[in-house]
């Protein structure tokens, strides 16, 4: 047995590039492989059975971060007169770029689309995961908490929502709605 969650979301799926964090034996892994090799590009053992959702988890608390700071960063910079698209063109060849200034602003966020194909309900579960594992590890991860706190009030945004969509739960605590100029 392994477990072996994946990231790259929808995009890399179709191309067979996604990251495959896998937790499991070694050899188990091994054996396993060539079938992993068939859906990903990069095959990460991270331990034991467990290990890769744990990875995947703190992944994704990790992405979430850098979404939310991003966005609330364009908020701040718009208020400014900055326009969000040109301020996501300086963070991509500057040192606040991240996957979600490369792959999620202009083309969820400031599309309007919020259709990433990854579920609002689905990542506040992997931050619950990641958080959980700092509390059991006594850990302390204000920072961590914050931000799953953040992304789980978004649900008032109602169900079925994209993750993306986090953008217009922050919008609307900024009364603002970023537009490109």
């Amino acid at each position: 047995m392994i477990d072996a969650p994946v990231s790259g979301g929808v995009p890399r799926a179709v191309t067979g590039q996604l990251a495959i964090m896998v937790g499991g034996d070694p050899d188990v892994i091994e054996r396993v492989r060539p079938v992993l090799e068939a859906m990903g590009s990069s095959i990460l053992p991270c331990g034991g059975v467990g290990a890769g959702q744990a990875m995947k988890a703190l992944n994704n608390l990790v992405s979430a971060g850098g979404f939310l700071i991003g966005i609330e960063a364009l908020l701040i910079g718009q208020k400014f007169g900055l326009d969000p698209g040109l301020m996501t063109d300086v963070l991509n060849v500057s040192t606040g770029m991240n996957n979600s200034t490369q792959k999620k602003f202009r083309q969820f966020v400031l599309s309007r689309g919020f259709d990433s194909g990854f579920s609002l309900e689905l990542m506040v579960k992997d931050l619950s995961i990641a958080t959980g594992m700092g509390k059991d590890g006594a850990v302390p991860a204000p920072f961590a908490s914050l931000c799953r706190e953040m992304w789980a009030a978004a649900a008032m945004l109602g169900p079925g929502q994209d993750h993306t969509a986090m953008a217009q739960f922050s919008e609307r605590l900024a009364g603002a709605t970023l537009a490109e100029n």
